[in-house]
This record gives structure tokens, C-alpha cells and sequence, in this order.
């Protein structure tokens, strides 16, 4: 009789660990197939805008045309420094 409940006992936690371990492998596979698809799809670049540049006419320096600042020069073109 010891015999036949061991025996059950040791079916049914085959059974059980069997069940934990192919759900825990249909996991990881999904978790994968998520993955290759977040690959797939095409990576949009960061929108960068443009801003236009003005050279400096005394040293050659290019700065932003808008916002510009005095660099300390004397004969600076972009106004004086404060």
C-alpha cells in the first residue's frame, strides 16, 4: 500500500514540475519572439532641427545666426558684451 502512494505521489509531482516547466519555456519563448519583433520594426531617428549659421566676419568663427553672442573681442560684429 506504501508502495502505491509513493508511486502516486511521484506521478503527480512529474506532472506538476513537468507543467512548471513548459510553461516557463513557452515564457522565454515569447519573451523572444516580442523581442525579434522590436527588432524588425524600423528605428525612427530623433528629429533634429536645423540651425542656420552666420560666419564671423573679424575671426571666422561660425556661430548660430539667431541668439549670436559677443565672444570678447574688441571688434567683435555680434554686439558688446555686458
Amino acid at each position: 500500500m506504501l508502495y502505491k502512494l509513493l508511486l502516486l505521489l511521484l506521478v503527480i509531482a512529474t506532472v506538476w514540475f513537468g507543467f512548471r516547466y513548459v510553461g516557463r519555456v513557452e515564457a522565454v519563448r515569447q519573451a523572444l519572439r516580442e523581442q525579434l519583433a522590436r527588432r524588425q520594426q524600423p528605428q525612427k531617428a530623433p528629429r533634429v532641427e536645423a540651425e542656420d549659421l552666420a560666419g564671423c566676419s573679424v575671426c571666422g568663427a561660425y556661430v548660430a545666426a539667431r541668439g549670436a553672442s559677443h565672444c570678447g573681442r574688441a571688434d567683435c560684429p555680434w554686439g558688446r558684451s555686458r
